[in-house]
Formats: C-alpha cells, structure tokens, sequence
C-alpha cells in the first residue's frame, strides 16, 4: 500500500529523555493503518551550530525547517518553514506548490491553496489524534494517527498528510519537547 492509498495514518517519533533535551533534527516514520512503514519524515539539509543550539531551546519551533517525507528513499511531499511563524509550505518533488499548512489558534489548522487561500480546516477533512505514548519494538515512541475521509481530493489530502507529518513544526514546538505548552497537545478533530 503507497502512502497516497491509504486512510489512515500512524506517525510515530521517538520519545525519550536523550530525545527531549538534546534532539535537533526532525524525523518520524509513518505506518498505515495495519501497521506497515509506508514512509519517513527527516531533515533534508545539514544543521549549523547556530541552528541546533536554537532547536534546543523554546527557540526551536521558530526556527527553519526543510523536511522530506520519502518512501524508501522517493521523496512524496516537501515540507519547509521559514524562520518565526510563516505557514508552512508543501510542494511535491517536480517543485509544484501543493499549498500550505496555517496554524490558526486554538487547535485551527487552515490548508491553504498555492496563493495562500484557505480550502479548509484540517478537522474539516480528517480527525486527528496526537500524543500518545506507546511502544513499538521495545522502544517508547509518540504515536499521532490521522485518518482522512476517503476520497479527499488533492490538494486538500497532500496538505492535511503534511500537518500531520509535520505537526510540532507546523504548530511551533519543533523540535523541543521541554518548553511549555510542548506537552500540551490539542486535539484536532
């Protein structure tokens, strides 16, 4: 099963002590519904000193983000954000802007079209659980599910895939899990 051909969407991302205090780099892995990796979400660039001392600190969801989620090395969305609080744009590999990702307060996600007109509400098209701590081969790990509705037509289902994939950059905690309201998780739905 591709990750466009299915519903329902487990994101997990490591969840420890050495995680929440030294973690700089952004990476989960997505599974379907039956619990199959289906793809991955990490950095595609390098990060410099200044950048990891940020990520880090309450900083970190300010800072920029150039993410890739990728089935076994094929990269399926981009997914990059700009310094402060910019919505977080999604193109597709052939460079084509899908749309982007607003938060908009108070557990609001707004998908937006490529001239930045809002389609939706995130909740209007999928439910979306986050933050629950589980284990997967011994390891505890955050696991995030969303389920979109079948059918949703692109670029509405693109866009709710990257705010899901994405959601600590895409809501503004990044990559730091210590700093208030980073363990407060709204639900979206």
């Amino acid at each position: 099963m591709t990750l466009p051909g299915t519903d329902t969407l487990i994101i997990e991302q490591p969840w420890g002590v050495l995680r929440h205090l030294l973690g700089t780099r952004y990476r989960n892995d997505v599974y379907d519904g039956g619990g199959a990796l289906i793809a991955s979400v990490s950095e595609r660039r390098f990060l410099g000193p200044l950048r990891k001392l940020l990520r880090v600190t309450a900083f970190s969801g300010r800072t920029t983000f150039d993410l890739a989620l990728a089935d076994r090395g094929r990269q399926l969305l981009l997914i990059r954000k700009g310094a402060g609080r910019p919505p977080t744009r999604v193109t597709w590999p052939n460079g084509a802007v899908a749309g982007s990702v607003r938060h908009e307060g108070h557990g609001a996600y707004g998908l937006l079209d490529a001239a930045g007109q809002r389609l939706c509400l995130l909740h209007e098209v999928a439910s979306f659980s986050p933050g629950a701590i589980v284990k997967r081969d011994g390891r505890r790990v955050r696991r995030d599910v969303l389920t979109l509705r079948p059918g949703t037509p692109d670029p509405v289902r693109s866009l709710a895939i990257a705010a899901a994939v994405a959601y600590d950059v895409v809501r503004g905690a990044g990559t730091n899990h210590t700093s208030a309201g980073a363990f407060d998780f709204p639900t979206l739905t």
